[in-house]
């Protein structure tokens, strides 16, 4: 559209200059042919230059007028663009709903030049779940109450899904009136905000700040804007349920990780309790170093369940790498399984390691050696950890 614009008033230049020349030119020959032979010479020119400069003059005060108004016309439409991309890029940043739809009530004012602005958010019911207001203090809305339950101008937006612009809201025979301590609103523009073709909101303004009335002008503006305040808030509400969806992993996560890590470390201490019942009976001095053992373990557990709690590492990685937390766990089974144990670490095989991959390594060695415990009736188990074929391999190896 800008373009198109400078395109016509380069037209209209070109037209000021050759239409002039053409004019004279044409006035001469006029005089010369039909003038020349009743009057004399001096006579000719001066009609020439009479008639040529009054005509000029005329037109060429015409024509830069209009120019004048075109390259007016084309400068508030450039500004118009530019408001409208500068208030688009300002919503592609924000990626938090809830002060998204602020600013885009606040930004759908300023490329209107509105002085009240509000955005409807429908709820899976229609009705209004949620309303953003621009231009009203917080004590204003307070003094207001409730919010809008979507009767009179609001409801009607709403109902057709189509632009609804009026000049005086009082003698519509939509308007339902106003609350008490709602400020004095006279003219109205509201437009639903569609993306692809779905409505996910409905912009309301009102009372633009020079006094006139919204013009079709302003509705052209106000949809090009609310196109990309729809692409921004569906961009919010996607990433909304993304992080949403990371919670709901993050929590899945938290409870394998407590499966495998705090679980099966209160299962292997009810293992140890089992022992020293029954060296109780047999031989009773072996059950103190037992019991010390048992509340060892039981305090690594309870560290282990702070960990989760405060989102911090389990208690055998805090001060050691996934080699160390690992040997830390073969020297358990060695003393509670009486197993022969061995830990093989390739050179520098666990530098590279994440310290998410290391917690997940560590606790799927913590499992597979609880399952050795349990399940193999092996004697002796071996842990190896290598880089191979430029990764990292471990491998829980027993002879059961």
């Amino acid at each position: 559209m800008l373009r198109k614009m400078q395109r016509r008033n380069q037209r209209w230049r070109q037209v000021g200059v050759w239409l002039p020349a053409a004019f004279i030119a044409t006035t001469a020959a006029v005089a010369v042919l039909g003038l020349g032979r009743v009057i004399s010479d001096v006579a000719v020119v001066a009609v020439i230059a009479g008639l040529g400069a009054a005509g000029a003059v005329a037109f060429s005060r015409w024509i830069f007028q209009a120019l004048g108004q075109a390259q007016q016309e084309t400068d508030e439409r450039a500004r118009e663009l530019a408001a409208i991309n500068e208030a688009s890029l300002a919503l592609s940043s924000d990626l938090d709903l809830s002060s998204l739809l602020q600013r885009v009530v606040d930004l759908s004012r300023v490329v209107t030049g509105a002085k009240y602005g509000a955005l409807a958010m429908l709820g899976e019911d229609g009705d209004i779940a949620q309303f953003v207001t621009s231009g009203l203090s917080q004590a204003e809305r307070d003094r207001i109450g409730a919010l809008p339950e979507g009767r009179g101008l609001l409801g009607a937006v709403i109902k057709s899904g189509e632009t609804l612009r009026v000049d005086n809201i009082a003698s519509h025979p939509q308007a339902s009136g106003f609350p008490p301590n709602h400020p004095h609103m006279t003219t109205f523009l509201g437009m639903p905000v569609r993306y692809e073709g779905r409505i996910v909101g409905d912009l309301y303004l009102t009372n633009k700040d020079d006094g006139s009335p919204f013009s079709e002008r302003d509705e052209e503006i106000l949809r090009a804007f609310a196109a990309h305040a729809a692409t921004a808030i569906e961009n919010a509400l996607l990433y909304r349920q993304v992080q949403d969806l990371a919670v709901l992993e993050e929590r899945d996560r938290i409870g394998m990780d407590m499966h495998d890590g705090v679980i099966q470390s209160l299962y292997a201490t009810g293992l140890k309790i089992e022992n020293c019942l029954e060296d109780l009976k047999d031989d009773p001095s072996q059950v103190e170093p037992q019991l010390h053992s048992v509340l060892d373990q039981l305090n690594k557990s309870i560290a282990n369940l702070r960990g989760y709690i405060f989102n911090l590492r389990p208690a055998e990685l805090v001060d050691a790498d996934l080699a160390g937390a690992i040997g830390s766990l073969l020297q358990e089974l060695k003393v509670n399984a009486l197993l022969d144990v061995q830990l093989i670490e390739g050179t520098q095989a666990c530098e590279g390691l994440s310290e998410q991959q290391t917690e997940a390594l560590f606790n799927v060695a913590r499992e597979s050696l609880a399952n050795v415990r349990k399940h193999a009736d092996a004697h002796s188990v071996t842990a190896r950890l290598e880089l191979r074929n430029g990764g990292f391999r471990m491998m829980i190896i027993d002879d059961g």
